[in-house]
Order: structure tokens, then C-alpha cells, then sequence
């Protein structure tokens, strides 16, 4: 959930877009994991570890593609941008299921994510989980260093700030708005391949969250990233 949340916050929080078809986003990362391990069946590790900047790069390219095709042209207008990102959600999953058929698919879990940490007879933990709470916190981090010690992050504030102003600075909003909106999506695509190792993948895999992770989003305040951690806890 706070995976997911994190790439709302971003298109949401700081760019007011309200996307529907983030949770196709989140599929899209999700169908990247499951065809780069039937690349690498027989290393099954190593192609978790691929798919993780493999997905964060196509679903943030997708999402660019949709923020320069479509949102770009309905800032402001947010009724007209949930439409619209609404009937891009269903056109993606029609995509996937005639490319991948309705079926859902199973992404096999690696050995080192595999069994349970049996803390006492009432209590054990699923390594997997463990290690997707832990990967949540790094990406969280890291979002974080790029929002509050980079320049595309300083640009970023100052045009969900004042737009107007950010301009008048010399700041091409259209440039970082498309940057925005594709880290919020490739956010999106590396939860879906966290959430590929909890449930299968199928074309209705982004319609089970996307109401939820939206909840974070308001619960901890839009456009709060430390508001959104706590929300999604």
C-alpha cells in the first residue's frame, strides 16, 4: 500500500492529478517481473533484482507517454482528468489481456525470500513480506533524497508550489511535470513487482488497490510523504 501511495502522492499530492490508472501502472511493473523471469527461469534471484529498475522504467515511461498524450491537456480541469485517466485504466487492461490472455500468472518467489521466520509457537513471519517492508523503507528513503537534495527535486516543489513563479525563475514546467508524473509511475511499477511475490498476476491486479492507496494519500495528508509512511503502516 505505501508503495503504491508513494507514486500517488507524487502525481496527486504534488501535481493535483487525480490518475485512475495508477493501479495499471502498478500492473504493467507486475507483468515486467513476470516476463523478465520467464527470460531468466532458472535465476530466479537475479531476475527479481532485474526486474526491479526494469519495471520502474517501462511504467514510468508509460506513464510519461500518458501525461504528455492525455493529462497535459487537463491540468486544472481535475473532473476531466479522472475521466480520462479512468478510461486509460480499462483500455491498458484490455492491452494486457489480449497480449497475456485474462489468466492470471504466477511469478515464482526466490529462495532467499522463501519459508518463515518462526519467532515463537503464536508467531511467524513470511520472509518475503519482511523483505518487501524492508525494500517499501528503502524506496521511501531514496524518493526522499531526491525530492529534498537534488535539483529536479528542488524544481519539482517549486512548481507544486507556484507555478507562475517557478516559471517566471526560468523552470520548464511541462519538462518536470512529465518527469513528476513518470517517477510516480515507475514508483507505481516497482510495487507491482513487490505485490507480484504475495498474489498472481492478472489484468484486474491494479483495481484491488488503487481505492485503498488513495485512502493513504488523504489519510496522511496530500502531498505528505512522511504523512503517507505512516498512513500506509
Amino acid at each position: 500500500l505505501l508503495l503504491v501511495a508513494l507514486g500517488l502522492a507524487i502525481t496527486y499530492g504534488l501535481m493535483g492529478v487525480i490518475n485512475m490508472a495508477h493501479g495499471e501502472l502498478m500492473m504493467i511493473g507486475a507483468y515486467t517481473a513476470y516476463v523478465v523471469q520467464l527470460a531468466m527461469p532458472t535465476h530466479l534471484a537475479a531476475s527479481i533484482l532485474i526486474s526491479i529498475p526494469a519495471a520502474f522504467i517501462v511504467s514510468g515511461l508509460v506513464g510519461i507517454a500518458i501525461e504528455r498524450g492525455v493529462v497535459k491537456h487537463l491540468y486544472g480541469r481535475p473532473l476531466e482528468t479522472l475521466l480520462a485517466t479512468f478510461g486509460i485504466s480499462l483500455i491498458l487492461q484490455q492491452l494486457v489481456r489480449s497480449i497475456f490472455s485474462p489468466l492470471n500468472r504466477s511469478v515464482a518467489t526466490p529462495e532467499f525470500m522463501s519459508g518463515q521466520w518462526q519467532i515463537n509457537d503464536a508467531l511467524s513471519l513470511t520472509w518475503n513480506r519482511i523483505y518487501i517492508v524492508l525494500f517499501t523503507l528503502l524506496v521511501f528513503a531514496a524518493l526522499q533524497m531526491i525530492l529534498r537534495r537534488t535539483s529536479l527535486g528542488l524544481k519539482v516543489r517549486a512548481v507544486s508550489q507556484n507555478r507562475a513563479m517557478a516559471r517566471s525563475m526560468g523552470i520548464n514546467s511541462d519538462r518536470v511535470d512529465a518527469i513528476t508524473f513518470g517517477l510516480g509511475s515507475g514508483i507505481a511499477g516497482v510495487a507491482g513487482v513487490a505485490l507480484s511475490q504475495l498474489t498472481n498476476v492478472g489484468p484486474n491486479l491494479g483495481q484491488s488497490y488503487i481505492i485503498d492507496s488513495f485512502m493513504v494519500v488523504v489519510f496522511g495528508g496530500v502531498g505528505n510523504l512522511w504523512g503517507t509512511l505512516i498512513g500506509g503502516m
